[in-house]
């Protein structure tokens, strides 16, 4: 593990991805895992050892269909056994884990020479309208800023993540979506499904009080309506993907 200092609080994690393990989660899971079937015919190679991490993995990998796949959750010491995966995947968990690096050495080490690992994770600007919504009604409640949605790492990072953790031919891209909502509420029960509400050990104690919540939700409004649609609301995501081999293609073998 590396040596730094902890932003998540894993056991807050835990307890919501338990609340939530057995549900269907949100089309934000479907927009990735749609992208991974894709890049995967367009890869074309025949994975017959499949693992897929993170706390919606059954999910995942039902869907995407693979020979032999297993599914871990994701905790920090991964039981992954040395050289012994085609294909490791990142089940769009990556941004909420304290250590990044240490979670993608240890899935680089169970992944065969000729192994590919492929990632999926929330990006920089995921969250902005529902982060300034907050931002404007800490200041106006309370006089300062106290941190209420997840940073978010950005593309560049994960790639310079990517290769400091020993994977070969690293490559990074982002999905860009802005989801259409009726209500900005909708979207907060949209993040509580797939468990990725407020989770830092710095987060704001403060009771939400009816006051705050509605200059939330008036700012959001006010500053974030769509274009497309009448009576509706942006959400920005950014889905980064991240790819890496263990050492080389199995074209290049």
């Amino acid at each position: 593990m590396t040596n730094q200092q902890n932003i998540f609080d894993e056991n807050l994690i835990n307890i919501r991805k338990k609340r939530i393990i057995n549900k269907f989660p949100s089309f934000l899971h479907s927009l990735a895992i749609n992208d991974l079937k894709d890049r995967l015919v367009e890869i074309g190679d025949e994975f017959l050892e499949t693992l897929v991490v993170g706390p919606f993995a059954k999910h995942w990998a039902h869907n995407i269909s693979q020979k032999k796949t297993r599914t871990i959750d994701d905790k920090e010491f991964l039981k992954i056994t040395p050289s012994s995966q085609d294909l490791i995947i990142s089940a769009l968990h990556l941004h909420s884990v304290n250590d990044p690096i240490s979670k993608l050495v240890q899935m680089r080490f169970g992944l065969k020479k000729t192994g590919i690992f492929m990632g999926y994770a929330f990006g920089e600007k995921s969250l902005y309208e529902l982060r300034k919504s907050l931002e404007y009604a800490e200041l106006k409640n309370f006089g300062g800023i106290s941190p209420r949605v997840n940073p978010m790492i950005d593309t560049p990072t994960y790639g310079s993540l990517l290769s400091r953790s020993g994977f070969k031919f690293c490559v990074t891209d982002k999905l860009h979506f802005e989801i259409e909502y009726q209500d900005p509420w909708d979207l907060i029960i949209d993040l509580k499904s797939i468990g990725e509400t407020n989770c830092l050990i710095k987060r704001s104690k403060r009771t939400l009080t009816k006051i705050f919540l509605n200059d939330v939700l008036n700012f959001y409004k006010n500053n974030f309506s769509s274009s497309k649609i009448h009576n509706s609301y942006i959400a920005t995501f950014d889905i980064i993907c991240l790819t890496g081999w263990h050492t080389k293609p199995k074209s290049f073998a």
